[in-house]
């Protein structure tokens, strides 16, 4: 059923979305698999700098990804572990390195063995759900055209929409943002507040990316939220309503995370309805299905402008469908989501500590163990829910000064 419609389909007094919601749904690739239900999940970004990775795009799909490139632990185990966690088992995910089992024994007895996913060696056949274009996998292994997915990941798609966002200008005006066609997770996007910004923003372009397409953006004033929403767009153009989180920067404006409430998935639905359906029309005019991430600013006047689009499972999108469970199920209504935690101990000894709390769920997402000096150290992405921010914070600040 559709949500604004009665049991028999009649529409209430109103013009209502067409957006559908499934509060039974637990996992993503119970969505992928009824679109392309012999492909796997390939868990891992090409880069255009980085030699860690055998994923290269050097010639063409050129993904604009940080000077100097993330240490390899961030880009060959924390990202693509982290993005099997509420995938499922519909459908097989793929990578180059394999989660530990440990991980993998945590996430089974969080989730069921339902949450546990089938990890499979990479090999280069089969069709594979990418998050990014490949140029090293073929075209015809990719369940969207490359050429399409990499015309819809550009930045210029957004002033293609139909609906409020910010100014496209022709030449750079402080203040006003400025945004690597191809960067993600903000790591391309320039705050120009003065022109000394500028010219900071020229020199690293001339030494990395000196060729890069750039989108101006106008700012937007007096924001006081800013949401990261989620949907899946099926292969017939139809609409499934994941829901949203409002998204957490560093002092550098980097991402870092994101929180979950769960009054606000049905008090902004009506609202945010309104961005998703023109954002799903014109991707699904261009020949794409799956996971959509969409950021939405909203002012004081509660008004809403769209200043991104990822048609991608994102790093927010493990995070949100563990929320929706905890939910559901337990009714545990606040979560937050934070990056690249250091835990003092090892993976053993952090999923023990977890696992010991009784009135909260915490996840560990994906994870990294490494020694400093003679002490097991672990990087890792949580996940922790319970009733209230500030148990989870509470939670947060005991894990990681232990």
């Amino acid at each position: 059923m559709h949500w604004g419609e009665n049991s028999d389909g009649a529409a209430k007094g109103k013009l209502m979305s067409q957006v559908e919601i499934q509060p039974e749904l637990n996992f993503l690739s119970e969505l992928y698999v009824q679109d392309a239900p012999q492909a796997r999940l390939l868990a891992e970004y090409p880069s255009s700098n980085s030699t860690e990775t055998e994923f290269q795009n050097r010639s063409k799909y050129i993904i604009h990804d940080p000077f100097p490139p993330p240490r390899r632990e961030l880009i060959k185990v924390l990202g693509p572990h982290h993005l099997m966690c509420c995938w499922g088992r519909r459908l097989d995910v793929t990578s180059e390195i394999a989660p530990r089992k440990i991980l993998l024994d945590h996430w089974e007895r969080t989730f069921g063995m339902e949450g546990r996913p089938n990890w499979q060696p990479f090999a280069a056949n089969g069709d594979c759900i990418t998050l990014f274009p490949h140029e090293s996998l073929a075209a015809t292994h990719q369940v969207i055209d490359p050429e399409v997915n990499y015309a819809i990941h550009s930045k210029e798609v957004i002033a293609k929409i139909d609906c409020p966002q910010a100014d496209v200008l022709d030449a750079i005006v402080p203040p006003c943002i400025v945004k690597l066609s191809h960067g993600y997770a903000g790591l391309g996007n320039f705050m120009i507040q003065e022109a000394s910004d500028e010219v900071k923003m020229q020199a690293q372009l001339t030494a990395h990316w000196p060729d890069a397409t750039l989108v101006i953006n106008s700012i937007i004033g007096n924001v006081t939220d800013d949401f990261g929403v989620q949907f899946y767009l099926r292969r017939n153009g139809s609409i499934v309503w994941l829901g949203l989180t409002e998204q957490l920067f560093d002092e550098n404006k980097r991402w870092r995370g994101g929180m979950f409430s769960d009054h606000l998935q049905t008090e902004l639905f009506d609202d945010l309805c309104r961005m998703i359906e023109p954002a799903a029309q014109y991707l699904h005019g261009c020949g794409y299905f799956g996971l959509v991430g969409i950021d939405i600013l909203r002012n004081e006047s509660k008004q809403l402008f769209l200043v991104d689009v990822n048609p991608r499972l994102t790093g927010i999108s493990p995070f949100l469908m563990a929320s929706r469970i905890f939910a559901r199920d337990l009714g545990l209504s606040k979560g937050i989501y934070q990056a690249s935690c250091q835990f003092s101990g090892s993976l053993e000894q952090l999923i023990g500590s977890i696992e010991e709390i009784q009135d909260a769920k915490v996840v560990v997402l994906s994870a990294f163990e490494e020694t400093i000096g003679e002490q097991a150290s672990t990087l890792c992405h949580l996940s922790v829910t319970s009733d209230s921010q500030g148990r989870n914070q509470q939670i947060l600040k005991q894990l990681l000064q232990s």
